[in-house]
């Protein structure tokens, strides 16, 4: 924790964090089983400046068409985001000395809720980073790291800390645990396209099932760590030597996984096909599952502007993601 200045920013200070994709693992890595996470073009972007009072104050911009059709829109909001927003702001002013001090937020997201795409784990960085900086104080990544874990508890349980790592870092990620997180190297990013089906899923349900399963089922979840495992290190290695039809494939294998163990849903499943029969060299969901979104493998620009229309067809909302590389830096107006 660095000290540039020991008086608070008169100024507000705006820091973004990107969203995320998972290439391999989700799920089983709460496990123990190795994810390959990617950092994506879409941001959360928040900005801190101290009050006068002692009150934490936090307000949150999203675009209607961000917000899963099943939400009940304002108790979603409220309950969903906005509170594990402020235990995230206020985690942060103890963190730095400054636990008597208000301070107002606000954020501003372009990540889709509930989607797979870390939008709680990008928001909470974004904010961890700007209102220790409003308070004249740079937090290293580690620190963020460590902090985001407090929000993240109370909205999703025991998350595994790959969100939020991949948020803060940038780029593309092997995460096992979180003393064990690799920058990945790649000679090209990965030609991905990426569909929202549209439907909400609650991250803590899905994680919670999984693990329910893993202690009833051990001997068979046994056989799938191994499975993630050796397809996670697969993707790693497609990646660094630029093979996406490996990666296609393995990341149509993790799909397979993830469906048999119950966290898919229909929709995705169909969005996967129609996606793959029209030329795709593999697709998965990615993140939690039970809604949200997929990501399909593209052999060329082409043909991605092909699967556009016809995923859009199957009920999709498109995104041309691309890899984030920054993370999450801290920017002072």
């Amino acid at each position: 924790m660095k000290r540039p200045s020991e008086t608070a920013s008169q100024s507000p200070v705006r820091s973004e964090a990107p969203g995320k994709i998972i290439l391999a693992g989700e799920q089983f890595v709460v496990l123990g089983a190795p994810a390959v996470a990617m950092a994506i073009n879409l941001y959360s972007c928040a900005e801190a400046r101290p009050n006068r009072t002692s009150r934490i104050n936090v307000g949150i911009d999203i675009p209607l068409s961000h917000l899963r059709k099943s939400n009940k829109a304002a108790n979603g909001i409220s309950q969903g985001f906005l509170r594990p927003l402020s235990i995230a702001t206020k985690a942060t002013l103890e963190h730095v000395g400054r636990s008597k001090h208000g301070v107002d937020v606000n954020v501003e997201c372009e990540i889709p809720i509930a989607a797979g795409l870390g939008s709680s784990a990008s928001t909470t960085v974004s904010i961890i980073s700007s209102v220790a900086a409003s308070q004249g104080i740079v937090l290293s990544r580690n620190e963020i790291f460590e902090l985001a874990f407090i929000p993240e508890r109370f909205l999703h349980g025991k998350p595994s800390g790959v969100d939020q790592a991949t948020c803060i870092y940038g780029g593309i990620i092997e995460f096992t645990r979180p003393s064990d997180i690799k920058p990945l190297t790649v000679k090209t990013d990965p030609l991905l396209l990426l569909c929202d089906s549209g439907i909400h899923h609650e991250t803590r349900t899905l994680v919670g099932s999984i693990v329910k399963q893993s202690q009833a089922k051990k001997e068979e979840f046994r056989g799938y760590l191994s499975q993630v495992s050796e397809i996670s290190r697969g993707v790693s290695k497609s990646l660094r030597t630029d093979n996406a039809e490996d990666l296609g494939q393995l990341m149509s294998n993790n799909h397979e996984l993830l469906r048999k163990v119950g966290v898919s849903h229909p929709k995705l499943d169909h969005l996967v096909n129609v996606a793959i029969q029209a030329g795709a060299l593999g697709a998965k969901l990615t993140g939690a599952g039970g809604g949200g979104c997929i990501i399909a493998v593209c052999p060329s620009p082409a043909s991605r502007e092909k699967r556009v229309g016809n995923c859009r067809s199957a009920g999709g909302r498109l995104f041309k993601s691309a890899r984030d590389k920054n993370g999450v830096p801290a920017i002072a107006n």
